[in-house]
């Protein structure tokens, strides 16, 4: 199993196998106050060869910030039957939709999401940062 694709965004669903999201990538959250909640979202993509198609599979989410683990949730995901008459090396996509809207940060600065297939059997980090409003420069016109 492979994890094709992660992004951080707004928010995320699957509907009829299609992954949807919103608002992403992201990289930089802006909070006014601390404690504050992060109010986004995973949308992944994982493959997976037909052997691995028919089994449960366990997803793992952590962020921690530079201090401490901030939020852990746990997952499965599971494709269906193997196809009829795969192609050679075909793979099939499994669209993945976090919420993690509720998650709270209590720190400014950078934060990792970090993901986990089958007890690290595929892993994938995305970095981003909370930052204060204060902290925003706009772009140069020059």
């Amino acid at each position: 199993m492979e994890i094709e694709a992660a992004l951080l965004c707004d928010a995320a669903t699957i509907r009829e196998g299609l992954l949807h999201f919103l608002g992403g990538p992201i990289s930089r959250i802006w909070r006014p106050t601390m404690p504050a909640p992060l109010g986004i979202a995973v949308a992944a993509i994982l493959s997976m060869s037909q052997d691995e198609m028919g089994i449960p599979h366990e997803v793992a989410f952590s962020i921690r910030n530079d201090e401490h683990v901030i939020a852990e949730v746990m997952g499965a995901v599971q494709a269906g039957a193997p196809l009829a008459n795969p192609e050679p090396g075909e793979v099939v996509l499994a669209p993945t939709a976090v919420p993690l809207h509720g998650v709270g940060t209590d720190a400014y600065g950078r934060h990792v999401l970090s993901i986990s297939v089958d007890h690290g059997v595929a892993e994938r980090e995305i970095h981003f940062w909370v930052l204060h409003p204060q902290e925003r420069q706009l772009p140069s016109l020059g």
